[in-house]
């Protein structure tokens, strides 16, 4: 495991003159910001024109990631900018990494790293606007960074900065336990690797657990041996098709497998928190629904008390290549990972948390074959988790940058794939370990690590 450190690489240069990179091409998505970015590239003698999409120029900003609406809405529009450019031509994708509003905030760099996998020798940058200041300020910060080379970079009022990673950490020392019990709220905490990191925080802190999840508690039946294997399962409900009330249809049989054993998984889950000394309770929630979710926290911490902290686990995939990715893929990944979160926070008083932890993606640091979106989301967490690390400083907020688990949302084929490349899988003990470890005791300013192997050259 390694820390995910911003390092300084360049400071602004006054002096910048960008007559030699020929006529400079910008996308009008935001036209505020495509004027002010235009009269900047020409104040540095540069040569400018705004157009609606990439057309003929050696360079286009896009300034896509810029506008507002959506945050899926609008890295789709970008990733459709960057596709419509020519091949030969140097494409640099805008957003912001830091804004007053998490929706303001994007994840492009993600994207872009992503994207550069699957297309070797794209020429993409990406750059990501920091502590944005007006518009005119923003536009001077990009045009006096045009002459960095193609990779991913943070423009920060003063100083250029770059992602890199720091060396092994080793456990942090154990600090002393809190003196109140605490009340943690675990988004996808019912099963899979959540689940494993909520019954390390039990064994370690105690206190009160509420699991959010999709999935119902579906009882398992009195005549029905116990089974974790599907295969086996569905096997052992076709031989007992013939009871009343149970399903025939292959499909429906599948379908009723597998609802009993993430019932199952998530009674287990319980029965090891509980086993650990603390409360546990699993809530049926869209965490994407606010006034649902708003209403039933409300009664929560009525019963258990205010929240004090947070795990965001939730997630799904919707991966393909980008070529093929379209709207309705990030809606679908950024609706549990991204909105999901920020509906959360609404709902919680910020006051009580002294613990927040984000499961991001090690594809948000290396990018990840047919993986633009979900990169791109994740990049968008550990840009909140740094500004939820500065605005909120008495709070533990860690962004972990998972690599691969043994189990999650790893199947076979996956496993297979990594194996192939090198990388090693988490196993869920170790990973549990890892993350309570560093949420509970790493020093405030580590706020990103990546966990597992690395496998951005691979």
């Amino acid at each position: 495991m390694r820390a995910l450190n911003s390092v300084r690489i360049a400071s602004y240069d006054g002096t910048t003159s960008l007559e030699h990179l020929g006529e400079i091409e910008i996308t009008n998505a935001a036209p505020d910001y495509a004027e002010a970015i235009r009269q900047a590239i020409e104040a540095f003698g540069g040569n400018a024109r705004i157009v609606s999409a990439p057309h003929s120029a050696g360079l286009c900003l896009l300034t896509e990631g810029l506008t507002e609406g959506l945050l899926a809405n609008r890295h789709h529009m970008a990733l459709q900018a960057i596709l419509s450019a020519d091949g030969n031509m140097r494409v640099i994708a805008l957003d912001c990494a830091s804004a007053p509003a998490l929706s303001d905030i994007g994840g492009i760099s993600g994207l872009c790293r992503s994207f550069r996998i699957e297309r070797p020798g794209t020429r993409l940058t990406s750059l990501s606007i920091y502590a944005p200041a007006d518009v005119d300020e923003t536009a001077s910060r990009v045009a006096r960074s045009l002459d960095l080379p193609d990779s991913d970079y943070m423009l920060h009022t003063d100083e250029i900065r770059q992602d890199v990673l720091g060396d092994g950490l080793l456990p942090p020392p154990a600090h002393e336990g809190a003196s109140t019990s605490p009340v943690w709220l675990i988004s996808g905490g019912g099963r899979g690797v959540t689940a494993n990191c909520a019954v390390e925080l039990a064994n370690r802190t105690g206190g009160s657990f509420i699991l959010l999840g999709r999935s119902d508690m579906t009882e398992w039946p009195d005549w029905l041996e116990p089974e974790t294997d599907l295969k086996a399962l569905r096997s052992a409900l076709a031989k007992n098709s013939t009871r009343p009330g149970t399903p025939k249809k292959p499909v429906e049989i599948d379908r009723f497998a597998r609802k009993l054993l993430a019932g199952a998984e998530i009674a287990s889950t319980i029965k090891s928190i509980e086993t650990a000394g603390a409360y546990a309770r699993y809530v049926q929630a869209d965490i994407g629904d606010r006034a649902s979710l708003r209403s039933t926290l409300a009664t929560l911490v009525k019963e258990v008390g205010a929240v004090t902290g947070l795990v965001h686990g939730a997630g799904v995939l919707s991966d393909g290549l980008v070529s093929t990715l379209d709207l309705q893929s990030f809606e679908t990944v950024f609706a549990p990972k991204v909105m999901g979160l920020e509906i959360i926070l609404s709902c919680l008083d910020k006051r009580s948390l002294s613990h927040i932890a984000l499961f991001s993606s090690a594809s948000a640091v290396f990018g990840n074959e047919g993986q633009a979106n979900y990169a791109a989301a994740n990049a968008w967490l550990n840009n909140v988790a740094i500004q939820l690390a500065t605005s909120m400083p008495d709070t533990q907020v860690k962004s972990f940058c998972w690599g691969p688990w043994h189990g999650g949302m790893v199947d076979d084929a996956l496993a297979r794939m990594f194996t192939e490349r090198g990388i090693g899988l988490i196993t869920r003990q170790e990973g549990a370990r890892i993350f309570a470890d560093q949420l509970l005791n790493s020093p405030h300013d580590q706020v990103r690590f990546v966990v597992g192997d690395e496998w951005g050259d691979q």
